[in-house]
């Protein structure tokens, strides 16, 4: 069986979801992006600290999107491409962010998630400052703070799963609980 992104996408929107985003993320999209779920966090009344949690969190998402997505062709030019849902549930909010990723790439992205995920406050908070003094970045411009910094933020593990599509590519799905 084949995946569907459409599927997919119309599977994990739902009554609870307050924000929704399939397409291409450029720079302006990602401003676009953040100032509308600033808006709804304001129109919805969250509480500042977690407005504070939610939107560090998103900003690490989304700019993962940007920056770390693959690129496909849209319109005759390459573009970064991903999936963004905002859910509101019973015990938090629930960020899932969803792009298209590299064999290769996955299975460093995924052992990374699994030993930050393994690790307590302390030591996150050592890792943390341990990466960004180390000066070290990828070829994309990140350093692995990201997902140190959602966990951190959300004071949660973080989630994710992959599908299968075409080829060597992979659609990886991030889940945030906050």
């Amino acid at each position: 069986m084949s995946f569907n992104l459409n599927q997919w996408f119309a599977d994990k929107v739902s009554e609870n979801t307050l924000f929704y985003y399939k397409g291409s993320v450029g720079s302006e999209r990602v401003t676009e992006i953040l100032d509308k779920i600033e808006i709804i966090m304001d129109e919805k009344k969250f509480p500042l600290r977690e407005r504070k949690k939610i939107l560090n969190v998103f900003i690490e998402l989304v700019q993962n999107l940007y920056h770390h997505g693959e690129r496909y062709e849209i319109d005759n030019t390459f573009k970064s491409y991903g999936c963004i849902i905002f859910n509101n549930e019973d015990d938090g909010v629930e960020i899932i962010s969803a792009n298209f990723i590299k064999i290769e790439k996955l299975k460093v992205f995924t052992d990374y998630i699994d030993h930050t995920n393994s690790m307590g406050a302390g030591e996150l908070k050592y890792l943390y400052r341990k990466v960004l003094s180390n000066r070290r970045f990828s070829e994309k411009g990140g350093g692995g703070l990201g997902i140190i910094n959602m966990i951190r933020k959300s004071g949660n593990k973080l989630k994710y799963c992959s599908k299968r599509t075409e080829g060597e590519n992979f659609f990886l799905v991030l889940t945030v609980k906050i």
